[in-house]
Formats: structure tokens, C-alpha cells, sequence
């Protein structure tokens, strides 16, 4: 299973990376959603970022 989000800390939260420790971007990052990240979305400490329209899509829908 190969499932990748996009998550960004919660306001106030400072969340690291469980394998090299690096925090996790404040504009969000994609990583692979396993165990971790899963409970880290439980407790509130990270928010799911939805991927933005592309450009081409929003002009498509004029």
C-alpha cells in the first residue's frame, strides 16, 4: 500500500519526522501515511492538506 498525503503541523504543534528527526514542513509535505502519521492525525497534531486546483483546471470550468 503506497498511500501519500500531504500534511502540514497543526497551528502551534511542532511535529518531527520519525525517521531522521527533520520537522515536518510548515507548509506541508507529502509522506507516506503509515502508523505514525495516522496517530499523529488522531491526536490533532498534524491537518491533511488538500492538494490546490491547478490552474488549467479552474479555467476548464469556465
Amino acid at each position: 500500500m503506497n498511500d501519500r498525503r500531504t500534511l502540514k503541523p497543526a497551528d502551534g504543534r511542532l511535529v518531527r519526522h520519525p525517521a531522521d528527526y527533520r520537522p515536518l514542513a510548515a507548509e506541508g509535505e507529502p509522506v507516506e501515511l503509515n502508523s505514525y502519521w495516522r496517530r499523529k492525525l488522531k491526536a490533532g497534531d498534524v491537518i491533511e492538506v488538500k492538494p490546490a486546483a491547478s490552474a488549467a483546471a479552474k479555467e476548464e470550468g469556465n
